[in-house]
């Protein structure tokens, strides 16, 4: 018993006393660094990683980092480099001005490593996110065995109304999964929800009934005003359900072939002043959308 209290006192005696050790040459590697004396700042940080298994702060892993791109150690500075980012940290603006980093940045190594920093700024909800991913490749992965169907057997064949059918189960099911994220988080924006949710939105909503359009209007609008949402999808929404309650649109974005082939817009309520609330939104001039107008445009990836 008395060996064992006696070896108990020895180890916690020792402990302390590695890590002061520890700092001491964390220290004189920052010293050495700071002076420029980086061949030797680098073979400590080096000890130090291996005696530490791996974990330093973000301070010296930047600086170790640091030491290896004075040195031309490509591979050794992106390897601090990649565990820098894996520590969170957040501070592109320090690399990309950092003169040692400066003969790296172009290199597609280098896009990976500011990609992983700067994601490290973000919010995001990593399930929304890949949630709204999914739901864009489907919409279009759908839409291109749609037109592929719809070529080989026909607008009336069984294959491309089963299909339809298909499309429609999907649509229902990315709206229930849609309204639980928005009642869930409200909307939020790429930072939170990735690069795909703006656009996967806009597709759920078109494909959605009139009430489900109406129900997250607000949410659309205020989006589209902060600068989160497309104005065309927004313009898109706000006449489908101006059509269906009024029989008149807001923005002229639904439109029909006249005789001469040239398309034109829907009744316009104000057509007056639809260039006035196209441009408050951000559109083109109605005259300019009509001209480029496409029916085989690929947005929204509609199909009806």
């Amino acid at each position: 018993m008395k060996y064992l209290l006696l070896l108990l006192i020895i180890s916690v005696c020792v402990i302390p006393a590695k890590a002061q050790d520890r700092n001491a040459m964390f220290r004189a590697a920052d010293s050495l660094f700071a002076i420029k004396k980086y061949k030797k700042a680098a073979k400590l940080y080096t000890v130090l990683r291996a005696n530490a298994n791996g974990i330093m702060d973000t301070t010296h892993l930047y600086n170790a980092a640091a030491c290896w791109a004075a040195l031309n150690g490509r591979d050794s500075a992106y390897r601090y480099l990649e565990l820098l980012s894996k520590r969170r940290f957040k501070n592109y603006d320090k690399l990309a001005t950092e003169p040692l980093f400066r003969k790296y940045q172009r290199e597609a190594r280098w896009e990976v490593l500011k990609d992983a920093v700067i994601h490290n700024r973000t919010q995001l909800i990593e399930p929304v996110a890949i949630e709204f991913s999914q739901m864009l490749k489907e919409y279009q992965a759908n839409y291109d065995k749609y037109i592929t169907l719809l070529n080989k057997h026909g607008q009336n064949s069984a294959a491309v109304k089963d299909f339809k059918e298909h499309l429609h189960e999907t649509d229902s099911l990315n709206f229930i999964k849609v309204s639980s994220i928005v009642n869930t988080y409200g909307w939020r924006g790429k930072t939170y929800f990735g690069r795909d949710a703006a656009e996967a939105l806009i597709i759920v909503l078109m494909h959605a009934d009139i009430a489900g359009q109406k129900k997250y209007f607000s949410i659309v609008r205020n989006a589209t005003l902060e600068g989160a949402l497309p104005a065309e999808g927004f313009a898109i929404i706000a006449d489908n359900i101006a059509l269906n309650e009024n029989n008149t649109q807001i923005y002229g974005t639904h439109v029909q072939q006249a005789n001469d082939g040239q398309y034109q817009s829907f009744a316009i309520a104000d057509e007056a002043g639809v260039d006035a609330r196209r441009e408050e939104i951000g559109l083109c001039s109605l005259a300019i959308y009509l001209h480029n107008f496409k029916p085989d445009s690929r947005s929204y990836y509609l199909v009806k």
